[in-house]
């Protein structure tokens, strides 16, 4: 019997369409991967950093570069001292002290050019919503933070960590934030919408601005994305260059190792 996979998510419907096979392990099968790959981990520790940040500054004290960084050390050190599972550095050429220092480069530049400047009203850090589509389908996720400017528009804003930068609001990244614009739309009154796509490594954002006008389609397009899940009766492994950060390659028979493990936070 398959296990349920209500409620969806965007990394839900994102491991199918990257591979049927990887999905089938984690929400069909509840098989826990054997490790997490390092770049999502340094991930992890930046984004609650910045929500402590964000807390730190609406609890009435902004917060000095030294005491965020304090912060995102004492984090990383007390999860990896957690020991909840092995942390994995894939590439052969890094280590995890450097991306440790990576995440602190990134902090220390937001610190200075984003955080600080910013005038805008924040509404919710880590806002959760779960919500109908389609009339059939229930979707939920986490928005990094949704602030409000003076023009009165809401932005939902996603910090994003990888090496990754596009140079338009495109890709899988404008994607996810435009399932959770709907979200938002069929959760609240908001008229229009502000995404903002925060790359965190490079310092850069891209932006693009949604009206409600534009519900309809975006909930028709997600909710045919679930429906190509639920439809799904066979989960083929599609190999390719991100089989070496799938915590499931030590049992998947399509895994042909091409990078050696580096070594483990």
């Amino acid at each position: 019997m398959r296990r349920p996979l209500s409620p969806y998510s965007f990394s839900r419907i994102t491991t199918f369409q990257q591979c049927p096979r990887r999905f089938r392990y984690r929400y069909i099968d509840g098989v826990r991967e054997a490790f997490e790959g390092i770049e999502a981990f340094m991930g992890r520790q930046v984004h609650a950093t910045i929500e402590w940040m964000f807390e730190r500054r609406d609890a009435g004290h902004v917060p000095s570069v030294a005491e965020v960084l304090e912060c995102y050390r004492r984090m990383w050190d007390e999860r990896v001292a957690a020991g909840d599972g092995e942390v994995r550095v894939v590439k052969q050429d890094r280590t995890a002290d450097g991306y440790r220092r990576a995440g602190a480069e990134m902090l220390e530049r937001f610190h200075q050019r984003r955080f600080l400047p910013d005038r805008l009203e924040t509404i919710a850090n880590e806002h959760y919503f779960c919500v109908r589509i389609g009339g059939r389908h229930d979707f939920q996720g986490f928005i990094d933070r949704l602030a409000r400017g003076e023009d009165g528009v809401l932005r939902v804003i996603d910090y994003k960590t990888g090496a990754r930068t596009p140079r338009t609001f495109s890709g899988k990244e404008a994607d996810q934030l435009r399932a959770y614009a709907l979200a938002l739309f069929l959760d609240t009154n908001e008229r229009q919408l502000e995404l903002v796509l925060d790359f965190l490594r490079s310092g850069t954002t891209v932006h693009q601005r949604i009206d409600r006008a534009d519900a309809s389609r975006l909930e028709e397009n997600l909710a045919a994305r679930i429906d190509a899940v639920e439809e799904s009766t066979v989960f083929p492994p599609k190999p390719g260059n991100l089989c070496a950060w799938c915590g499931y390659n030590d049992i998947c028979d399509a895994w042909q190792p091409r990078i050696r493990r580096a070594g483990a936070a």
